[in-house]
C-alpha cells in the first residue's frame, strides 16, 4: 500500500484522537452531527470530516481546556480567566468580562463570533491537515453565535447565599428560553437560525485550504438545503438518529446526552470521542474544605451513585426531626425527604432529555410530575449506571492560588448572618452533560443535612 503525506498526517491525527479518548449551546446533533455531515457534502475526506466535528464537539466538555462550569466561575465561585473562557468558546462578544450583561450580547454572525473561524480558514496549506481540529473549534463558535443570541441570562442557582455574580454569568438569553432551559439549544424551535447557521458552517468549509493538494468537489448549497429540514424538526434521538443513519452517517453514538427524549427506542450508545483524564478516585481531594463537610459529601455522592434506592439516600442524608416527636415535624420531615429523593431519581435517570425540562422546574414536583417520573424509572435500564462512581463525573479543576487536583466535585461553604453554616457541592455528571448539579446541605449542630438539590443548564 503507498502512503501519500496526506494518509500519513491523517492517521497521525486519528490516533491523537482515539489514543487519549475514554470509552454547551446548539448540542451534539449540530457540533458533531451536522458539521460531520456538511463537511462530507463539501468534500471532505470521511476521517477528515470526523476530526473536524470532533474538534468542535469538544467544546463542549470534551478536553479540559473546555471545561469551564458557571458554578466555578461566576456561582458561588468566582474567576475570571473561567468566565473570559466560557464566553469566548459560547457567547462571543465584544464585550469586557466581568461586566454588565447588556454590554455582552451575542449577535449572530458578529466579528466577535467570525473571529476565530476566518483564522483558521487563512491557514497555510502545508498546514491544513494539523489544524482540522481547530478548524471545529472555530466553527463552534460561530455556530453558538445562532443558539445564544441576545443578553445573557444569570442562572438561579440555589439560595441568596450562592447567587451568580451577574458580572461574570453566562446563560442562555430569556429570550431563548433563559438559564434555566435548554430550548435555546434545540433546532426544531429555531429553524430559520438553523438554516442560516448551517449555511455559515458550510461557506467556511468551502473555503478551507485543499489538504496536500487535493481537491474536494462541494455539493452545492441549493442541493442539500431541503435535506435539513427533517434534522431540524426531528425531536428525539430516535428521530435525529434516523436522519443521519438515511444520509450516510452511521455511527451516531455522537448523540449521547442530549437534551431531547430517547423517543421510539431506547438510546444507549456512548460516544468515545472527549478526550479528559480519568479521576484518580472518586472520593474529592479539594483544598482548603474542612474535612467534616467534605466526608459529608464523599459519603453522599458514593451512596447516590451507587443506589437506586433513593428513599433511602434521602433518610441517611436529608432532612432529621432531631428528635422531635410532634406530628408536625415528622410531616416537615417526611415530606422534605419525600422530596429530595425524587429530586435524586430524576437526576439518576439515564435519559435525561425526557426529563430536561422537569429538572429545572422550582417548586416542589406535583403528584403528576412525580407519576411521570415513576412511570420512566420504571423502563429498562432506565438509570445511569457507570463501572465506578468515579466515571460518572467530569473532571472539575478549579482555579485559585494553589494547584488544585482533578475534583469529581466541587465544595463552597458559607455562613450566612445568624443562620447555620451551608454548603453546595456542584457536579457535572457524564449523563446530562449540558447540566450542573448542586448538592445543598446545611449543618445543624454537629450534622451537616442535605436540604436541596438545584441545577442550572451549563452552556
Amino acid at each position: 500500500m503507498l502512503w501519500t503525506p496526506y494518509a500519513v498526517r491523517l492517521l497521525l491525527l486519528t490516533a491523537l484522537l482515539t489514543a487519549s479518548a475514554p470509552s454547551l449551546a446548539f448540542e451534539a446533533d449540530v457540533h458533531y452531527g451536522l458539521t460531520h455531515w456538511l463537511a462530507l457534502q463539501t468534500g471532505f475526506d470521511p476521517l477528515a470530516a470526523q476530526i473536524i466535528a470532533t474538534g468542535d464537539q469538544r467544546v463542549d466538555s470534551g478536553d479540559m481546556q473546555f471545561i469551564d462550569v458557571v458554578a466555578l466561575y461566576a456561582c458561588p465561585g468566582k474567576d475570571d480567566v473561567g468566565a473570559r473562557r466560557a464566553g469566548s468558546h459560547h457567547y462571543p462578544t465584544a464585550g469586557s468580562v466581568p461586566g454588565p450583561l447588556e454590554t455582552r450580547a451575542v449577535s449572530p454572525e458578529s466579528d466577535a463570533a467570525r473571529k476565530a473561524a476566518l483564522a483558521a480558514i487563512k491557514v497555510s496549506p502545508s498546514q491544513a491537515a494539523y489544524m482540522l481540529l481547530k478548524l471545529g473549534e472555530a466553527l463552534h463558535i460561530l455556530q453558538d453565535s445562532w443558539s445564544h443570541q441576545g443578553v445573557p441570562d444569570v442562572p438561579r442557582f440555589g439560595d441568596a447565599a450562592f447567587g451568580c455574580d451577574a458580572a461574570r454569568a453566562w446563560g442562555h438569553p430569556k429570550t431563548r428560553g433563559g438559564a434555566s432551559s435548554h430550548k435555546a439549544d434545540l433546532t426544531s424551535y429555531w429553524p430559520a437560525d438553523t438554516v442560516a447557521m448551517a449555511k455559515a458552517t458550510y461557506d467556511l468549509l468551502t473555503q478551507y485550504p485543499l489538504i496536500s493538494g487535493q481537491k474536494r468537489t462541494a455539493r452545492t448549497w441549493e442541493e442539500i438545503r431541503p435535506a435539513l429540514d427533517g434534522f431540524i424538526k426531528a425531536s428525539t434521538k430516535t428521530g435525529k438518529a434516523g436522519w443521519f443513519v438515511a444520509h450516510g452517517v452511521s455511527d451516531v453514538s455522537f448523540l449521547e446526552g442530549i437534551s431531547l427524549p430517547d423517543g421510539a427506542k431506547a438510546f444507549e450508545q456512548q460516544w468515545p470521542g472527549r478526550k479528559l483524564p480519568p479521576l484518580a478516585a472518586k472520593e474529592s481531594r479539594q483544598h482548603a474544605v474542612d474535612a467534616d463537610v467534605l466526608d459529608f459529601y464523599n459519603r453522599f455522592f458514593a451512596r447516590w451513585l451507587g443506589t437506586e434506592d433513593f428513599g433511602a439516600v434521602a433518610a441517611q442524608f436529608g432532612a432529621s426531626p432531631d428528635g422531635k416527636k410532634e406530628k408536625h415535624a415528622e410531616a416537615s420531615t417526611a415530606a422534605a425527604n419525600s422530596e429530595l429523593g425524587m429530586r435524586l431519581k430524576l437526576w439518576r435517570l439515564r435519559d435525561h432529555g425526557s426529563v430536561a425540562a422537569l429538572a429545572h422546574t422550582p417548586g416542589p414536583l406535583t403528584t403528576p410530575q412525580r407519576a411521570s417520573l415513576d412511570a420512566i424509572a420504571k423502563r429498562p435500564n432506565a438509570y445511569a449506571r457507570y463501572p465506578a462512581i468515579a466515571a460518572a463525573y467530569f473532571p472539575l479543576l478549579p482555579h485559585g492560588d494553589d494547584v488544585s487536583p482533578l475534583l469529581p466535585f466541587f465544595v463552597s461553604v458559607t455562613t450566612p448572618p445568624g443562620g447555620h453554616p451551608h454548603a453546595m457541592a456542584v457536579a457535572k455528571f457524564r449523563h446530562a452533560p449540558y447540566d450542573i448539579v448542586g448538592v445543598v446541605a446545611e449543618r445543624i449542630g454537629a450534622s451537616w443535612r442535605v436540604v436541596s438539590i438545584v441545577s442550572t443548564v451549563d452552556h
